[in-house]
Parts: C-alpha cells; structure tokens; sequence
C-alpha cells in the first residue's frame, strides 16, 4: 500500500485474468470516475472455460435472488454499451441431486426461483429451469481492451502498480497474492477440471450434479464441456452423469485450481491488505456493476447490507447456504 502523503499512481487496481475483472475495471473507471488499472493477460481463445458465466446461483436465500435478478438486468445493459447485446441469451438448465439434504436445498431454490419470475419444472432427481440467463463470453473478450481504452482504464498484462486499493478479482489472483496462512478458514482450494468431450445429446443445455461435482454444457458438433470438482474418482463420476458413448474420448483437459467456501457462500470484501472476490461461482460476471457501486461507495442500502454479511470479517453463520461436500486440494 502506498505511504500516507504519497499520491497513489491509481485509485484501483484490478487484478485477474476472469471476465469480471475485465467488467469491473472498465465500470469503475466509466461509470464512477476512479483512476483505474486492470492487471491480467487476455485470455487464450483456444483455452477451456472454468465456469458457464449463468445467472442461476446454487443458493437458496433470497437477498442474494434479489441481488442477481437486478445485477442480471443491469450487466444487459452494461453490455448493450460495450456493443455486444446479443452476447446474453438463454438456455434451459438442470440440477440434479444424489442425496436427500441436496434434493430438500434444490426444492427450496426451486421455490425461491418461482418467487423470482423463473419458470421451472420438476425432473427425475431435481429441478429444470428455463430462459435462464447466460453469458457468452467470447465477443466480450474480443471487444474488452477497446472498451477499456474508451471507459478510460488502463490496462497491463502483469506486474504491481501503485493503488490505493488492490482488487483481487478471480482465484488465480487471490492464490498468488493470498498466502495460506493468511487466508480465512472457510476459503477452501479446489483441484478442477476443465474437459471437452464428445457426447451423445443431452436432455438440457446445462446439467448441474452438485453431489458428483460435476457441471455439463453441451457444445456444438456433438461435444460436451464437463467441469468437474476434485481429484477422486474423476472419471467414474463424470461418466455417471453422461449420455455416452463410452468409452470416453476427451478431445481437450485442462486442470487448474479455484476457491470454494465451506458453507457455500460468497466472500467479498477486505482481506489484509486487498480487497477479494471469490465464491461467486457461475454467477460472477453479472455482478460486475453491483461490485463496483459497492468499491465506489455508491451501492443502496440494501445491497451494501447483503456485501456487509459476505465480509472476510463478518459472521458468516446467518449466510450458509446450499455447500455440496468439498475435496480439498493438498
């Protein structure tokens, strides 16, 4: 952190290589005025997603429901401005649980996802979900750095800056900046990987096992992105939640690591000496604007209540949420 006295080269800087760190710079610096610097290489075409980028949250309580349908609302014309309108349609999702304290859970988001105007539909083992919104990242990315000139934030692809406030915006930033001692104990490290199979056709777009740890997107020309949590018996759970044909035939593998938290709720918010955002799975590109009104101290009332009990400092116990069985990373 910068001396007292010192001018700060920046007010913040973001750090992270995710589609929400991209956002948020460029919110940050567009819509509230901050001298702002993204730190994070562009991401490879040709590298496999770690997440869905989907408007649906494995969560069950309905200050976060209320949370996202706004941050939905709000990222479609976030990038209505960038010019890429069309890069938020809709699919149809499925949750499926294998055990009765996830299948009570899925029931009560299925509930509070009613009460949020989505349309759903029971299925053998859980939930379907229509017209649920989701991200395609691609021409996001392809337009990021032009947006980012012209919302006027600057933009490199590593190194450390003078701030006066460091945003660590995505796992890969928080595991290099964060030592393990000095991380709260709800924040888990998760061994991941990212596979493109080919598949038969599935019954939805998006197939979500929270007990195997596993997540499936259908891909064109018969293929299926499988993000799967954990080092144990990969292939066996993965080949349990696939149409086939078997054996499998991995066409791309990529592993990597993310955070989990242990009672399934995000965590936002001050952490020594930055500021970190993780936990927010699937979801956390439509939070970009709501995340930047927070840091430019511009958020309503209620959305500062709800990022104030996801605190790294606050008491978490009012928050678990939906927190399928974790495997630790070593």
């Amino acid at each position: 952190m910068p001396q007292c006295g010192i001018m700060a080269e920046f007010e913040i800087a973001i750090v992270g290589t995710s589609l929400l760190s991209g956002l948020l710079a460029g919110v940050l610096a567009r819509d509230h005025g901050g001298k702002v610097v993204r730190i994070g290489r562009p991401l490879s075409a040709q590298r496999l997603p770690r997440s869905l980028n989907l408007a649906l949250p494995l969560a069950t309580r309905p200050e976060g429901w209320r949370l996202l349908r706004q941050a939905e609302a709000d990222t479609r014309t976030l990038l209505g401005s960038i010019g890429v309108p069309d890069s938020v349609g809709a699919t149809e999702a499925e949750l499926v649980a294998d055990l009765p304290d996830t299948a009570a859970a899925l029931d009560h988001l299925a509930h509070m996802a009613v009460g949020f105007r989505h349309q759903v539909r029971r299925i053998d083992g859980g939930w379907a979900f229509r017209h649920v919104a989701v991200l395609d990242a691609d021409p996001v990315e392809r337009r990021l750095r032009e947006w980012l000139l012209a919302a006027g934030a600057a933009s490199i692809d590593e190194g450390s800056v003078d701030a006066r406030l460091t945003v660590l915006a995505d796992d890969d930033a928080i595991f290099d900046a964060v030592a393990a001692s000095d991380r709260p104990a709800v924040l888990v490290p998760q061994s991941m990987t990212s596979t493109l199979l080919v598949s038969r056709p599935s019954s939805a777009p998006v197939r979500r096992y929270p007990d195997r740890g596993v997540t499936l997107l259908a891909r064109p020309g018969n293929t299926m992105l499988a993000i799967v949590g954990g080092e144990h018996e990969i292939d066996a759970r993965l080949a349990s939640t696939l149409p086939g044909p078997f054996p499998m035939k991995r066409l791309a593998t990529t592993r990597y690591r993310r955070f989990s938290t242990s009672d399934g709720a995000p965590l936002i918010g001050p952490l020594g000496p930055h500021f970190v955002i993780t936990g927010l799975g699937d979801t956390a590109p439509f939070l970009a604007p709501a995340i930047a009104r927070l840091i430019a101290g511009t958020a309503a009332e209620e959305d500062k209540r709800w990022f104030a009990a996801h605190d790294p400092a606050a008491d978490r116990s009012a928050i678990a949420d939906i927190s399928p069985a974790i495997e630790a990373a070593p």
